[in-house]
């Protein structure tokens, strides 16, 4: 089995699901309907897949992710990014959980330079509803703003948090990636796990770094089994989904077997059950 835990769909339909954001600050969506998403996952074998809320194109608006997520139920799962700054926040978790079938929430820092809000106690009480509902939460940030994350996630050791694309980490100077230490020693926080996308492939081949010597060495300090791959499809757009999946396969293909078992399907599945 192989699981896409990060594909982003985009609906045609505007009128239905319009989207939010100017044209300047999506340069990458398009059209990609759930449906050509499904075709396109038939076509290179990956099983299941989560939809992550594109919020470029719909900032909060969660609703066509979590339509066809429902309509699709054997194959995907939805996240759902809600504003931690609003009062009525964990109201809106509840929401789109318990009416609209949602299996995640999303944290999008990264929108932001500076966000004062991501260890404001104002948020707590979001991060409170979702441990209260053992919803996993995926946050999306900037590299420079793990420390104050880490903050949080010390104090909400009960909820599972999956790091959106390793935090996006610069690795080109190579072993032993001293640019890159805050990442490794997120090891010390069990409820961390890392999501590896398209993105890190990219950055891990770049100046003194290797795929091998960086996914390697987080490999022996997390395990495969704190780590999951998702391909940032269509957002990573240079090349097809099937070339994403061939790329991660090729550039991992040094791990044992047992690894990449986990990588690519049951890391998921220990967070998200709904996924076998």
């Amino acid at each position: 089995m192989i699981i896409d835990t990060h594909v982003h769909i985009v609906a045609p339909d505007q009128h239905r699901y319009p989207r939010k954001l100017a044209p300047a600050n999506s340069a990458w969506v398009t059209d990609m309907p759930g449906e050509t998403m499904l075709d396109l996952m038939d076509e290179v074998g990956i099983d299941r897949a989560m939809l992550v809320q594109a919020h470029s194109a719909y900032e909060y608006d969660n609703n066509y992710i979590a339509d066809f997520a429902l309509k699709r139920p054997q194959r995907f799962v939805s996240v759902c990014i809600v504003d931690p700054t609003r009062p009525d926040a964990p109201e809106q978790l509840t929401y789109w959980v318990k009416e609209r079938g949602v299996r995640g929430l999303r944290l999008f820092p990264a929108a932001e330079r500076d966000p004062q809000w991501l260890d404001d106690q104002r948020t707590f009480p979001l991060w409170e509803r979702a441990a209260a509902m053992d919803i996993p939460v995926c946050v999306c940030l900037r590299f420079r703003q793990l420390p104050r994350l880490c903050i949080v996630i010390k104090r909400y050791p009960q909820v599972r948090v999956a790091l959106d694309h390793l935090g996006s980490p610069r690795l080109e100077d190579g072993p032993p990636f001293e640019k890159a230490a805050p990442l490794f020693d997120l090891v010390k926080l069990p409820n961390v796990y890392l999501k590896f996308s398209t993105v890190n492939l990219y950055a891990a081949a770049m100046g003194k770094s290797t795929p091998e010597a960086f996914f390697g060495r987080l490999l022996n300090v997390f395990g495969a089994r704190r780590m999951m791959w998702g391909s940032n499809f269509p957002n990573t757009n240079d090349r097809s989904l099937k070339e994403q999946l061939g790329l991660a396969l090729d550039k991992l293909s040094f791990l044992p077997e047992a690894d990449h078992r986990w990588l690519f399907a049951d890391t998921a599945r220990s967070l998200w059950p709904m996924l076998g």
